[in-house]
């Protein structure tokens, strides 16, 4: 009997700390769950007060995103155009001419395709540097932009590279209303 008392005793302790970690489990959800709303709701209207205060600033801001894009899909569209290289000699008229004629008309023509070749290849290498530097600006400003509009709202650009714009969050963004904005 005496050995009975002594488990009656040591599992009384036990089972109150059991009762007692439930209780305290059950009072911490329960505050949890009486705050969760409270935070959405407060969410929400911080959303509102975002949403309000860029209403008028964020068009222009995703104009300019958009038209940047454009900028730089057209620059990557570009492509070198050259000059038109020297006319060949007219066979006709090489048939009129002396040997020695014909002889320095040829050579004349060679140097000027020459001439032409190398004018073109400094041309091209002109072209390419001022292409890349314009990507380069326009790529620049895109980023600026994107993380601009992030700041507004992380959820108006895709985190891709390239980010792309999502119509969709900025049509709900721009509504400014509670039961649109997530």
């Amino acid at each position: 009997m005496g050995a009975l008392s002594r488990m009656d005793g040591m599992a009384l302790p036990r089972l109150g700390a059991v009762v007692l970690a439930l209780l305290l489990l059950a009072s911490c959800s329960g505050r949890q769950q009486k705050e969760a709303p409270k935070q959405d709701t407060e969410a929400k209207r911080q959303a509102l007060v975002q949403c309000r205060r860029y209403r008028e600033s964020l068009p222009p801001l995703v104009e300019r995103y958009r038209e940047t894009e454009s900028r730089l899909k057209a620059i990557e569209e570009e492509s070198f155009t050259p000059a038109l290289a020297p006319l060949p000699l007219d066979p006709e008229e090489q048939r009129l001419l002396t040997i020695y004629d014909q002889q320095t008309e040829q050579e004349q023509y060679e140097q000027a395709v020459a001439d032409w070749r190398r004018s073109e290849a400094k041309r091209r290498l002109v072209w390419r540097d001022a292409q890349q530097q314009r990507q380069e600006a326009a790529i620049t400003e895109r980023d600026q932009l994107a993380d601009q509009l992030r700041t507004i709202h992380p959820a108006l650009l895709s985190q891709a590279k390239p980010p792309s714009l999502d119509a969709a969050e900025l049509k709900r963004f721009l509504a400014c209303s509670t039961e649109q904005l997530r």
